[in-house]
């Protein structure tokens, strides 16, 4: 059939055909055990926490225009992929123990992390916003930007902790 006499549904079949996306969900929804590789992301975990990072410093430090926290969003589908793509990608009911251990561990110290780091610098950021005068767009920035940052350190830092706690695969195993 030539290009010009398909109809905007066999355009989106051949399009899933190309991606290749039929065959990642066939493999993703079956049961056999030789599916995808989790493997451990020792630093690339990092990237999408250093950019939060990089983000909340530059909201407190000066007002920055609203685009800017808009493609601040396009953290999150790189966070979300290096999540699955780590140790902690698969689903949990296919967990051993150690696997489940390692997951639990993982996540309380996410959130032990985070609490603690909220619990410092809400306060902190109320005080200077009350110290340095900012404009209520200065302040609705920085909290976006935390909020921002708090999503990418939550998808992230399992993921990190997870990678640095499991065993490392020998030369004939990877």
């Amino acid at each position: 059939m030539s290009a010009k006499h398909k109809t905007p549904l066999q355009w989106m079949d051949t399009l899933v055909w190309w991606s290749g996306a039929s065959r990642q969900v066939r493999q993703d929804m079956s049961n056999h055990a030789g599916g995808r590789r989790h493997q451990p992301m020792r630093w690339l975990p990092l990237l999408p926490m250093a950019a939060g990072a990089g983000l909340v410093s530059c909201a407190t430090a000066f007002a920055m225009p609203s685009m800017v926290y808009g493609v601040a969003a396009l953290l999150m589908p790189p966070a979300a992929a290096i999540a699955l793509q780590g140790p902690l990608g698969k689903s949990s009911i296919d967990d051993d123990e150690r696997e489940a251990a390692l997951r639990r561990d993982a996540f309380f110290f996410c959130m032990a992390l985070l609490a603690l780091v909220n619990i410092v610098a809400g306060p902190v950021l109320l005080l200077s916003a009350a110290l340095k005068g900012w404009t209520l767009e200065q302040i609705a920035g920085v909290a976006y930007a935390l909020f921002m940052a708090n999503m990418a350190w939550f998808v992230s830092l399992p993921t990190l902790y997870a990678s640095w706690k499991s065993p490392s695969l020998s030369d004939d195993e990877s």
